[in-house]
């Protein structure tokens, strides 16, 4: 993050968390992402690579300079509130969710819901939800449709962590190399695995390439892990790697809500925890926890899938069973931002709504890009009398994740409290308009005692 003295300050993953001035710039670095809040209810999600600069706001409306990279914005305050510009464009924002890519050159703003004005020297295109507007150096913007927008926006949905080290069959040479790495993994911090990774490494082998593609689904780099995935050798493919590589395509998959042709398996423990994902993905929840039981009994030792355990016996309403999957997931993997988040739950169904704050703190630290552990927070917040700080929390989680439908129902009953009842409608109706099969569960219902059906 750079201020106006032109310096390069690291951003902060942990409250205080930074704050960003008129002409002040914020930058990611390749693997990474970052997210910022507006006191006007938006939140802008940044890719990697991304550079964005807070511009001096004309007429008391805010606005960006979105540089370079790939970015998402989730806005949800009145019309005619936010200025957008890029190298090639400049644009109105009216009440809008969008993805934007901006590199050589070209701009394309895909607009999930809302009305976008993009205008340059060259002439002017009004976009309406569905639409996707492409602004080239020297060129009018065209308008044209949106392909699927889960493609679109799949490096902003969360994949959890499945695969099982020792499957790998990683050689001692890469254990070594990647050493630190591994201990992350192993820990349960997703991110920190990816950032441990060392710096300009190539995979050396098959076992390798599905490691690092599954670290990478850690922070939404979809094409990057598929890149990977699907350059395993041929013998590969009818081995151990090629079949933990499928086990990663299910929980893709499952997360985007797409179907999967079914594969047979090799009895794996990171094959069952994918097919867990799968199964709740087809609202079978009752499969779903057989198979993470199926993924723990394989492996013991599998931190993720006694999570997983977990959060499926409390979707149960089974706490006690819960908390006990819950305390072999945290002995063996203490980092594991969505068990973290978990733990939060579970004492919020307890009435222990701060110490599951601080649970949900923890977990934000760990992975702020989880949004379950923005939820839980939110809702705890709001059952404290927090109503504004729980509602904004509820916002970030709407936009880590904006295709959940459970969140933006949350997220329009916390508008409806406020007397908000404009902004309730519009996220009730997009609840409705969503498939109500999340992919991340954590039993939310039994946390605060409401239900969304």
């Amino acid at each position: 993050m750079r201020k106006r003295s032109g310096v390069w300050d690291p951003a902060h993953t942990a409250p205080p968390y930074n704050i960003l001035y008129p002409d002040d710039q914020l930058r990611t670095g390749p693997n990474s992402r970052a997210m910022v809040m507006l006191s006007d209810q938006s939140v802008v999600r940044v890719g990697e690579a991304g550079h964005i600069q807070v511009l001096a706001a004309p007429r008391k409306r805010a606005g960006f300079s979105f540089l370079k990279g790939i970015f998402y914005f989730f806005h949800r305050d009145e019309p005619d509130e936010l200025d957008l510009q890029t190298p090639t464009v400049s644009a109105v924002v009216r009440g809008t969710e969008f993805n934007l890519r901006v590199e050589d050159g070209r701009t394309v703003l895909s607009l999930l819901d809302g009305q976008v004005e993009m205008e340059n020297e060259f002439g002017r295109a009004d976009l309406h939800s569905g639409d996707e507007g492409v602004a080239e150096a020297g060129k009018k913007p065209q308008v044209r449709s949106v392909i699927e927008a889960v493609n679109i926006i799949q490096w902003c949905l969360y994949y959890p962590g499945v695969l099982y080290l020792e499957e790998l069959g990683l050689t001692a040479a890469e254990q070594q190399q990647l050493s630190a790495s591994i201990a992350a993994y192993r820990e349960g911090d997703l991110v920190g695995a990816l950032t441990n990774y060392p710096a300009g490494r190539q995979p050396a082998s098959d076992a390798e390439k599905v490691y690092m593609g599954a670290v990478l689904l850690s922070v939404g780099q979809v094409d990057k892990s598929e890149g990977l995935l699907g350059s395993l050798g041929p013998q590969a493919q009818n081995e151990v790697p090629g079949a933990l590589a499928r086990a990663l395509r299910k929980v893709v998959a499952a997360v985007k809500l797409q179907p999967l042709a079914a594969v047979p398996g090799r009895n794996l423990a990171t094959e069952a925890l994918a097919d867990s994902y799968a199964f709740q993905a087809q609202s079978d929840l009752k499969n779903a926890l057989a198979a993470a039981y199926r993924a723990v009994q394989i492996a013991p030792n599998f931190g993720f899938g006694w999570e997983r355990v977990a959060e499926l016996e409390f979707s149960f309403g089974r706490i006690d069973h819960a908390m006990n999957a819950l305390d072999r997931s945290l002995a063996l993997s203490p980092r594991n931002a969505q068990a973290l988040a978990l733990k939060g739950f579970l004492l919020s169904a307890q009435n222990r709504i701060s110490d599951a704050i601080g649970y949900f703190d923890r977990a934000i630290a760990a992975d702020a890009a989880l949004a379950n552990a923005w939820l839980g927070r939110g809702l705890c917040r709001i059952r404290k009398g927090e109503v504004e700080a729980g509602r904004q929390d509820l916002e970030a989680a709407a936009a880590l994740e904006p295709k959940r439908a459970s969140l933006r129902s949350y997220l329009g009953k916390a508008y409806s409290q406020a007397g908000d009842n404009r902004r309730a409608e519009r996220e009730l109706t997009l609840a409705k308009d969503l498939d109500q099969h999340d992919p991340a569960l954590f039993g939310a219902d039994q946390a605060t005692g409401e239900s969304d059906q």
